[in-house]
């Protein structure tokens, strides 16, 4: 998450005769804290020298093929609660992609992922809203359809706000309790 934000962000910077690389690696080590920090410190001067190689060595000491993987799996075994709205399922599938910037799904696996991890009821819902199926959009049309629609069920559904509905013992007023019990025994 860390590393895409600055990215996006030193992206946006233009310096006079200054590569994109020049600017990525002097202003780095200020988005780092802690860890991360001393870590970089300990780097030889001059290990580095391209944006990519940055992305690269940073990517395998703090995100190891394992942690990657894990977070992966995460992502691609969605599953959406029979509680749960459709914005907070897309809200916590974004977060899962943005705690693992390098997890290599394309557009369309993330859509397809994201589709078939919610409801029966909630794919017919999203693919009446598509006029059709999502699946038949283009990956673009399907995430940017999600994208507007969520909002859209956040404010007008109608679980929002409603209490949820729990199974299980009620509690009975003991007097109530006392004289049902007395009913029985007569």
């Amino acid at each position: 998450m860390q590393l895409s934000f600055f990215l996006e962000v030193g992206d946006t910077l233009k310096i006079n005769g200054a590569s994109t690389d020049v600017i990525h690696l002097r202003l780095f080590p200020f988005s780092l804290k802690d860890m991360e920090r001393a870590w970089f410190h300990s780097l030889p001067s001059g290990s580095i020298t391209t944006g990519d190689e940055l992305n690269m060595v940073f990517l395998g000491k703090f995100f190891p093929p394992c942690k990657t993987m894990s977070l992966r799996n995460q992502i691609t075994s969605l599953t959406q609660r029979k509680d749960e709205s459709l914005y907070e399922t897309w809200e916590c599938f974004k977060d899962q992609l943005t705690l693992c910037t390098n997890h290599g799904l394309q557009r369309w696996m993330i859509v397809q992922t994201f589709y078939n991890g919610t409801t029966q009821a909630m794919r017919s819902m999203i693919d009446a809203m598509a006029g059709g199926t999502l699946m038949s959009k283009t990956e673009d049309e399907a995430y940017n359809m999600i994208e507007q629609m969520v909002p859209k069920h956040y404010q007008w559904s109608n679980e929002c706000g409603q209490p949820k509905r729990v199974g299980g013992n009620f509690n009975v007023d003991a007097l109530i309790l006392l004289a049902a019990k007395m009913d029985a025994m007569t």
